[in-house]
């Protein structure tokens, strides 16, 4: 009997603990006590009831048996919504503004480590696996920082690591250390990327205003983006305000020394503005991408990667028909810009055009321009899918 049992019960044992995590029921406080008693860390999924990447992380991370395994052996599992009960003055505390924020703090309360969305098995291992290490993880460097720790070098990976968890950061205190001619370092270009100082800023005006500069360096597609993308939001922000008008904002934003730059610059601020994501005026993002074509022409030594960057913006946003066929039309006058590259990517994205304004002869005679073997595995995805819209035009 004792033979058939031992096996029995060892199986047994491994279903029990292969069933995903399982959250603590209770208060957070007794949540604490639990941690405190099994000298663990408590992980809290922070989330809210209308959240999908919530759902999903429940659903398919949060089930996955080696997940509970490794989540039920290392931290007591507590779950919260962030807009209910305790929830409330929680997410105050520890800034959660961002869901899911996956929390992980010890049995005082102190933080430890955190990650902001949701994420596969694999990854979600690795940032419980993170969380454990107390040497590297995000609560050790909030203690360095929070103890006084105020090098320059420590201060440029904090800043980025509170920006990849969404922690709150000043980051006029970094930028502070950094003399001008220091800014088109690699480091303090992904800051100004991820922090997005407003216009009004030192940092900002030194990319504006050394554009070239910065472009020999890093391309000019990542500096535009950053540019732009930085205008856009404050632009936003500031048409809250009664009486908004965007073009004199932009007016206020660019160099008072007129230069060849400024009418470039007010169609490229203007162009991003109207097909920012929360504006969406697609109609005056259509104008304002003509003038910005035509200005890049005028003059910009750029026009060739200002065509591929519209390209590809226009595609990713404007579906609409008539549009497109505004677009098509205008863009006719570029025809020896387009093919003199062969470039792949643009002759996808013009074909998209052309095949959104149900010009299928057009978008046909601008896929035969690809060599289906030669594309990436991005590309060969786009590929076949032009294909198939084509297809049912």
């Amino acid at each position: 009997m004792k033979f058939f049992v031992t096996p029995f019960f060892v199986c047994f044992c491994l279903l029990s603990f292969s069933q995903g995590i399982r959250f603590f029921e209770g208060t957070l406080e007794q949540a604490k006590a639990e941690a405190a008693s099994k000298n663990k860390f408590i992980f809290i999924d922070c989330y809210t009831t209308w959240c999908g990447p919530c759902k999903w992380l429940a659903k398919n991370v949060f089930t996955n048996d080696n997940v509970g395994i490794f989540y039920n052996q290392n931290f007591v599992n507590y779950t919260i919504d962030m807009e209910k009960g305790e929830g409330k003055d929680f997410a105050k505390k520890y800034g959660i503004h961002a869901y899911p924020t996956l929390l992980f703090i010890d049995s005082k309360g102190n933080v430890q480590h955190r990650y902001v969305g949701a994420c596969d098995t694999i990854t979600f291992l690795a940032i419980g696996k993170q969380a454990l290490d107390t040497a590297n993880n995000f609560g050790s460097m909030l203690r360095k920082y929070q103890q006084g720790n105020r090098q320059p070098d420590f201060l440029a990976k904090y800043a980025l690591t509170c920006a990849s968890v969404y922690y709150p950061y000043d980051i006029n205190e970094y930028f502070a250390t950094q003399p001008d001619t220091a800014l088109i370092r690699e480091i303090n270009l992904q800051i100004m990327e991820r922090y997005q100082p407003n216009v009004s800023s030192r940092e900002y005006n030194y990319v504006l205003k050394n554009f070239d500069l910065f472009v020999a360096k890093y391309g000019f597609n990542r500096i535009f983006a950053y540019l732009t993308n930085s205008t856009s939001k404050t632009l936003y922000a500031l048409s809250m305000q009664k009486d908004f008008n965007a073009e004199k904002e932009i007016d206020k934003i660019l160099p008072d020394n007129k230069t060849s730059y400024n009418d470039f610059w007010k169609a490229s601020f203007l162009m991003e503005f109207y097909g920012y994501y929360k504006v969406k005026r697609y109609a005056e993002y259509v104008q304002q991408a003509k003038i910005f074509i035509n200005q890049a022409k005028l003059s910009t030594p750029y026009t060739q990667s200002c065509l591929l960057l519209l390209l590809e913006n226009f595609k990713t946003r404007v579906t609409d028909e008539n549009l497109n066929k505004e677009m098509l039309s205008f863009l006719k006058s570029y025809q020896t810009e387009l093919t003199s590259q062969q470039n792949s990517e643009s002759f996808i994205n013009i074909a998209y055009i052309c095949a959104r304004a149900k010009e299928k002869e057009t978008a046909s005679n601008w896929v035969k321009r690809l060599n289906p073997d030669t594309l990436s595995e991005t590309h060969k995805k786009e590929y076949d899918e032009l294909l198939k819209l084509i297809q049912s035009l």
